[in-house]
């Protein structure tokens, strides 16, 4: 630990659904892997294999918050390619989940109304 103030993560209703979509398909691994793989974004909130991803048109974020994907493959194929979306803010020390999904459920993300409508209900905007 560097002594810096440890990320905290908050996990949206949408967040929720789709993860259990993907922890029915995949199994209690799938679940074992993937909380390892959160509990690390409270110390590493930009992993390699993570990006900056663009916000639905015509959307802006509040100050301090930026917009991130994470991708893994989980296994071979499509449903084993998974994404996670979250915003960090680092002002506030705050990572909330948007979205997992798998590559199979979305070739590249969410549609842009249910990804903007998404967001907007975690920020309150």
């Amino acid at each position: 630990m560097t002594g810096l103030t440890p990320f905290s993560i908050e996990k949206s209703d949408n967040f929720q659904r789709s993860f259990k979509k993907l922890a029915k398909f995949h199994g209690s691994s799938f679940v074992e892997v993937m909380v390892e793989i959160i509990e690390n974004l409270t110390e590493e909130q930009y992993p390699y294999n993570s990006r900056q991803e663009p916000l639905p048109s015509k959307m802006q974020l509040t100050e301090g918050w930026t917009f991130h994907k994470l991708e893994l493959r989980f296994t071979k194929g499509a449903s084993g390619q998974i994404r996670l979306m979250y915003l960090v803010n680092v002002t506030t020390c705050t990572i909330r989940l948007v979205w997992i999904y798998s590559h199979e459920q979305f070739a590249k993300r969410p549609g842009e109304k249910d990804l903007k409508s998404a967001i907007a209900e975690i920020l309150d905007c």
